[in-house]
């Protein structure tokens, strides 16, 4: 798999990856933050964004699922 942006210039147009497909980003707030989800609908790259910073999955998951206690 080829290597990931650190950042994406935009969150739409063409996937920096492949070079070939649109890339579709959702955005919503979890926690008081903005989180954005960008894929590549061609190749399926996928980034995470946290108010406009990347983000690995793993810190996603962490701020959306409730903690057991």
């Amino acid at each position: 798999m080829p290597d990931k942006p650190d950042k994406l210039d935009k969150l739409e147009g063409t996937c920096p990856i492949c070079n070939q497909g649109d890339v579709i980003t959702i955005t919503m707030s979890v926690s008081g933050s903005d989180l954005s989800f960008t894929t590549c609908h061609l190749c399926e790259a996928k980034w995470w964004y946290r108010d406009g910073e990347p983000v690995p999955l793993r810190s996603v998951i962490g701020g959306v699922i409730p903690q057991r206690r």
